[in-house]
């Protein structure tokens, strides 16, 4: 008997300790019926170091085997209900990642682990190297280069970031010094139809200990990056992220320089499992050197000499500042899906300001901003849903004779599958403004993916695109707005094909047409216009090699501009010449010293072998026409050399710039007008401290 007793009692004891460790799952008998209890799981999931160890322990149901027990009285027992305090007291302290689903349509082009690897403090200098894109730059980074990606202008560019339109306000040009470049986590883009379109979602952190980055690069001319960040989670649902990033280049020449700022809080609290705040507020202020180009009688013989040449303006500068701040709420359904609503109020400005010894040009636009995003799915079929109300308003009122628009925008993305291996995309989008203008656009593909290695894509897209503010309602000493134009249509039509030699050796096609009626210029009498229809054919080629050791690819883009029109300007894009780039990398990676540490090396570059007008870019608008630059570009090519090293939390990254410089060339232009910087060794940095 007395064995008997110690028995019953150990297994009372032991049944209330595991029933209390697992308050959700209870029994549904009596005990005068009997219980088994079984643990059926006992697993742990760790994700950062947030992720307490849970076990799963359930009841199952045997024959009556336990005769019935007296129990203290007053306290629970173990069929009963536990207390709603208990119970919340028992439930596992956890925060469960938060996913943001792609939209439909887009793919990933750039991750946090691919772009550590390479020295950027621009995202648009990945273009550069990007195979079908033809950059514009102006010799120094913090500027509003252009760029000719496959058909598209970059009036035909979009870019958001966590939902904020990153597009300039007052000619629709995106502005991407506005980036915080090193904190992204993934870019997505869409790069066919009848516009592009490119998101940004920034890293979050969900570490318990603080985190420290130091991120730091250097080179000669006045070259420096160096940034500071910080992020600490003050409870495991909530987290703060503050930063500070100073920036600045120089070319060599003289009035290239560049200086500016980024600041950054970022805030975000988990209210429960379904509901996510979010606060982010980005700061950005760059002062600029403008030289409005340098002195050029031929451009074949400028003599690149950094102490002789002279700008076109030795007194202009400008200075470039934006404020993007948000509220948001994000909701899911489940842990176990993706964020599926947002809502957030919006608040933007930009301001832009240019002296010069004989005039001054100020605008400075505020944007407040009402947003939502719903998505949705079935089976094959999803599809988001955006909608946007907006407020704009011009504060400075001195260069533009119209201040205020109110204005809404709707976006539909979705996704159809029809096939294991075939599916169409298709986005929309129209925006309105209280003035009667109205932008409409539409893209689709069909995406057919027969076997593993086959790849075929055929897509086009219809664009009526409203006149931006500028082309409107500009006056200035020089240029003067037109509020007759029209809307610029444009029709487009593409096919892409991308074949697996082997597993790890890729060759692939594609080419693009779009025709453009009614496109915005500047005519010679400083006044915006449309011209007359136009065509612009784009093909590009190209072999890719990805394997566990090398990273390689060579690829050509042909462009040109076609017109039949006698318009001058029409004119000067038939005769603007083909655009020919041959661009080329490769790359080799893998771990040394014993795995010790993970290293990636090797060369890029970019020939130019055709001469061409290159876009212009005009400095008292703060904006490119392309095209139409005076001069033709001479022919020219670069080589750049990258080696990356990882250690643990710590990166170091060497990059030689330009380093065939003088070797067959004195030097060259992206964009005519402004040299390129020679030479130079840049030395970057990447130190995470974790407490």
């Amino acid at each position: 008997m007395i064995y008997q007793s110690v028995f019953w009692m150990m297994f009372f004891i032991l049944s209330q300790g595991m029933l209390q460790a697992a308050p959700d799952v209870r029994g549904g008998s009596s005990m005068s019926e009997g219980l088994w209890l079984h643990i059926v799981q006992s697993d742990t999931t760790e994700t950062d170091d947030i992720y307490r160890k849970v076990p799963v322990i359930t009841i199952r149901e045997r024959e009556p085997v336990l005769p019935q027990l007296q129990f203290i009285e007053g306290a629970r027992q173990p069929w009963e209900e536990p207390p709603p305090d208990e119970e919340r007291r028992a439930q596992p302290d956890t925060v469960h990642i938060w996913n943001f689903a792609m939209q439909e349509g887009f793919d990933i082009a750039e991750t946090d682990s691919t772009l550590r690897w390479i020295q950027l403090v621009n995202l648009f200098d990945r273009f550069y190297q990007q195979r079908g894109a033809i950059t514009y730059r102006m010799g120094t980074k913090g500027r509003m280069d252009a760029m000719e990606l496959h058909a598209f202008e970059s009036r035909h560019l979009n870019l958001e970031m966590e939902g904020l339109r990153l597009n300039d306000p007052l000619t629709g040009a995106v502005n991407w010094n506005r980036l915080a470049v090193h904190k992204i986590s993934e870019f997505s883009e869409a790069d066919y139809g009848a516009v592009y379109d490119a998101n940004v979602r920034l890293r979050d952190h969900y570490i318990i200990q603080p985190r420290t980055y130091l991120n730091f690069d250097e080179s000669k001319f006045n070259h420096r990056n160096l940034e500071f960040s910080f992020t600490q989670n003050f409870l495991k649902t909530t987290n703060l992220e503050l930063s500070f990033w100073d920036r600045r280049d120089g070319g060599g020449y003289s009035r290239q320089g560049v200086e500016g700022n980024q600041v950054v809080a970022r805030l975000y609290h988990q209210l429960n499992d379904n509901w996510l705040a979010k606060f982010n507020y980005i700061s950005n202020s760059l002062d600029r050197q403008e030289p409005f180009g340098y002195n050029i009688s031929d451009p074949r013989f400028f003599a690149f000499n950094r102490f002789i040449e002279s700008p076109l303006q030795s007194g202009a500068n400008s200075t470039q500042s934006s404020n993007d701040l948000f509220i948001q709420m994000h909701h899911r359904r489940s842990i176990e899906q993706d964020v599926s609503t947002t809502f957030g109020l919006h608040y933007q400005s930009d301001a832009w300001e240019l002296t010069t010894v004989t005039d001054s040009i100020s605008t400075n636009f505020g944007n407040l901003e009402l947003f939502a995003r719903h998505q949705i799915g079935f089976r094959s079929t999803s599809a988001t849903a955006t909608a946007r109300s907006f407020l704009l308003n011009e504060r400075e009122k001195q260069n533009l004779t119209r201040t205020s628009w109110l204005g809404a925008q709707g976006e539909l993305s979705a996704s159809q599958g029809l096939t294991r291996f075939a599916k169409i995309d298709i986005r929309t989008r129209a925006t309105t403004w209280n003035d009667g203008r109205l932008t409409t656009e539409i893209s689709g593909r069909f995406v057919l993916n027969p076997t593993e290695r086959l790849k075929l894509s055929i897509f086009g897209g219809q664009l009526s695109r409203a006149p931006d503010i500028q082309s409107l309602y500009w006056t200035s000493a020089q240029f003067f707005g037109n509020q007759d134009l029209p809307n610029e249509e444009s029709l487009t039509a593409g096919v892409e094909a991308a074949f697996g030699l082997t597993d790890i050796l890729t060759i692939g096609l594609r080419g693009d047409f779009r025709e453009t009626n009614y496109g915005l210029f500047i005519g010679d009498d400083g006044q915006f216009t449309a011209i007359d229809p136009y065509e612009v054919l784009s093909g590009t080629a190209w072999l890719t090699l990805d394997s566990r050791v090398f990273e390689a690819e060579v690829s050509g883009t042909f462009k040109s501009f076609n017109s039949g029109s006698m318009n001058p300007i029409n004119q000067i894009l038939d005769t603007s010449g083909d655009r020919i780039w041959i661009k080329s990398h490769l790359y080799w990676k893998n771990y040394l010293f014993d795995r010790a540490t993970y290293v990636k090396a090797g060369f890029s570059g970019v020939v130019s072998p055709q001469i061409f007008r290159t876009a212009e870019y005009i400095t008292p608008l703060n904006r490119w026409q392309h095209g139409t630059n005076e001069f033709f570009n001479p022919s020219y090519y670069r080589v750049d050399l990258d080696v990356s090293a990882r250690v643990r939390w710590f990166m170091i990254l060497l990059k030689w710039e330009n380093l065939f410089d003088r070797a067959g060339q004195l030097g060259y232009f992206e964009s005519t007008g402004y040299p390129m910087p020679e030479r130079r060794f840049r030395f970057g940095i990447r130190v995470l401290f974790t407490n």
